[in-house]
């Protein structure tokens, strides 16, 4: 008696059907483990049974269609509600209602930061209907997304600083704020690099600090907003400001700094020329040093290519210090390609989780952080310059290289900040970001209003503005005292 075999398109009918719903299950509908591996089992076993069932087999399209359509609505629904499909750009109130929405949806830090949105939503709502234009929309939504303090949430364009004109930057010096960058305007009416800032606009410096917008200032720790106030302590919304500032020679002056009408109005990004993304230099001690001002995907693999050169030269340096300071992150992608050539084994260094599933993240519930060494490695030993103004991708690089106990970490905390956005547009053609991933250090602890104390603190004093590199000098010392020198 001739034996019955199962045909070949019924089993894979059945897998593939039983792999489809089972990832349906577990991703977009956010299912668990084994509700996905039952319910993924029990539809390919009913649809193997079907496709070998010929009076029965007219059913198959329509189990196959409901998985289909499964996975259309799990993809089109998130992105109905983050205003890609049909998006709502006419009607102001109707466009907040969608973005207050996609918020309670996605964004995970309303408990960490012990923010009410519904209470939120009741304070906004009046006053959206209220608004007679779209700049005025955008305004207030760019007050209501600073509540969170959360430097991956606000205005992404027009920028923060537009409608500001910018005479310089400042920056903290302990309890100093002293003059950091000069533009020319102010540089032509007197005003010098490291000048001590007394006040500003006719107000006190401190008080004159505390009055900047919320809008710029937007950061998940108080040092890192003190850090972005100072930076946006020397603008206006006007074209004229009154400075008063004690000078090297410790004479007090006030100017007052006028913005000609026909010149562009300068700001924090194009003011100045900026340093490129990857330098590095031998210093005299023997000691490397390799420069990463950005990890911005915008350059690409190139920024990878330039960063294993300059490591190259060095690898056989007895130490090796890489400055971050400054750096305000980009994509970790790349990042992690650079963490990958200092570690000897394998290192999961964090996880991110989100509150929401979203598919251009496969509706996966998380994503791990996890590297592995990229050769040629560099074994000597490692100093991390670090400080106030190092965001995201720049923290989580230096998370992985500290935490693996790979580097050690000199300056002062950084920002606390990370976040994966996702962009929504407001009526008008304005677009605002939200965080929609909340990072965790391998043992749990919170990146976003933390951020990281480094290993060797170096507290700024006025004198530093234009006296040595101490963080520098900090980590050379420490590589010495390693072995990280030749001599």
């Amino acid at each position: 008696m001739k034996q019955s075999r199962i045909p070949i398109g019924t089993i894979l009918n059945g897998l593939l059907t039983a792999v489809g719903s089972a990832y349906l299950i577990w991703g977009p509908l956010a299912g668990g483990w084994l509700l996905a591996l039952l319910g993924g089992t029990a539809v390919g076993l009913f649809s193997g049974w079907l496709s070998g069932q010929e009076s029965k087999r007219r059913w198959l399209p329509l189990v196959h269609l409901l998985i289909i359509v499964g996975f259309a609505a799990a993809a089109l629904i998130p992105l109905y509600r983050l205003n890609v499909i049909l998006p709502e750009r006419n009607d102001r109130q109707a466009n907040f209602e969608r973005l207050w929405r996609a918020m309670d949806r996605y964004y995970p830090y309303f408990e960490l930061k012990g923010v009410d949105w519904d209470a939120v939503y009741g304070r906004y709502q009046p006053q959206v209907a209220q608004t007679t234009s779209d700049h005025e929309y955008w305004r207030l939504m760019a007050h209501m997304l600073a509540e969170l303090n959360d430097a991956h949430t606000g205005m992404l364009s027009p920028s923060r600083q537009s409608g500001r004109t910018y005479f310089g930057t400042a920056r903290l010096f302990g309890t100093d704020i002293l003059v950091d960058e000069v533009y020319p305007v102010a540089q032509a009416a007197g005003l010098e690099r490291c000048a001590v800032l007394l006040a500003v606009a006719d107000r006190p410096v401190a008080e004159a600090l505390a009055a900047v917008p919320a809008i710029l200032t937007a950061s998940g720790t108080r040092h890192s907003q003190d850090a972005l106030a100072a930076a946006s302590l020397l603008s206006s919304r006007d074209d004229r400001l009154t400075v008063t500032f004690m000078d090297a020679d410790g004479l007090i002056q006030t100017i007052t700094l006028q913005q000609p009408a026909e010149t562009a109005v300068p700001t924090p990004t194009t003011a100045v020329i900026p340093p490129p993304p990857i330098s590095s230099e031998r210093l005299p001690s023997g000691i490397g040093l390799i420069r990463i001002t950005t990890f911005s995907g915008r350059e690409g693999q190139a920024l990878v290519d330039a960063f294993d050169a300059a490591l190259d030269d060095l690898r056989d340096a007895p130490g090796l210090i890489i400055d971050l300071r400054g750096n305000g992150g980009g994509d970790q992608r790349l990042a992690d390609q650079m963490a990958r050539r200092f570690l000897a084994d394998p290192f999961t260094y964090g996880y991110e989780q989100y509150t929401g599933r979203l598919p251009q993240r496969g509706w996966l519930p998380g994503l791990t952080f996890r590297l592995t060494p990229r050769q040629p490695l560099y074994e000597g030993p490692l100093a991390l310059l670090i400080d106030e103004f190092n965001f995201s991708t720049a923290e989580q690089f230096i998370v992985a290289l500290s935490d693996s106990g790979r580097a050690t970490t000199v300056g002062r905390p950084t920002s606390g900040s990370t976040g994966n956005p996702v962009t929504f547009e407001l009526t008008g053609g304005a677009l605002v970001r939200f965080s929609t991933g909340d990072f965790r250090r391998s043992d749990g602890t919170p990146l976003e209003g933390y951020g990281l104390v480094p290993d060797l603190p170096v507290a700024l004093t006025a004198a530093d503005c234009t006296g040595p590199d101490r963080d520098l000098e900090t980590a050379v010392t420490f590589l010495r005292t390693t072995g990280g020198s030749s001599e």
